[in-house]
């Protein structure tokens, strides 16, 4: 079976177990941490739940910790179900799923701000507030820093992307001298 349907029919369960004891909120939370804990090492971390010396015990206990300290109890019984089925290897794609699924559900946008310096919390709340009021949902924004910018930000807003950084702008112009010559 496809990698992307396990994914997607083991997150739809989870979130349906979820909701149903209303921890789905805390679900979401506890697997965002997984994913960006987990996404840095994901073929160490793949390799390590591959090895058939560790006991399954071993595998729910090492997903558990990397998902955090407050694992919820609905959560818990769903790893052990996972790697029972021995889909332990699917637990990162099954939590981007379930993440998808939950911002759908819940009308929240993925967006990412990089900027060239530092931004004031102030203009990161007022980027957030526009956006939320064009888009008609609630906005999750993460933040980056990348000097080659030189100035400005780009505004990266689920699969778009604005940019309105000098070092955009400079290769705009780039590009028209080329055209025109």
């Amino acid at each position: 079976m496809n990698d992307g349907k396990i994914s997607v029919r083991y997150a739809r369960a989870l979130y349906n177990l979820a909701c149903e004891n209303r921890c789905e909120d805390t679900v979401y939370e506890a697997l965002r941490n997984f994913t960006v804990s987990v996404g840095q090492n994901l073929a160490q971390f793949d390799a390590v739940l591959a090895n058939p010396i560790i006991s399954d015990d071993d595998k729910v206990g090492l997903i558990n910790a990397a998902i955090g300290e407050s694992v919820p109890d609905c959560l818990k019984g769903f790893v052990k179900f996972v790697v029972e089925q021995g889909r332990e290897s699917k637990m990162y794609l099954i939590a981007l799923k379930y993440q998808e699924k939950y911002r759908a559900d819940k009308n929240i946008l993925l967006t990412h701000v990089t900027t060239a310096s530092e931004l004031p919390a102030e203009t990161l709340e007022k980027i957030k507030t526009y956006i939320e009021k064009i888009f008609h949902a609630t906005v999750e924004t993460t933040v980056s820093i990348d000097p080659k910018l030189i100035g400005g930000y780009t505004l990266d807003i689920e699969n778009n992307r604005m940019d309105a950084s000098v070092a955009g702008q400079l290769n705009r112009v780039k590009e028209e001298l080329k055209r025109e010559q």
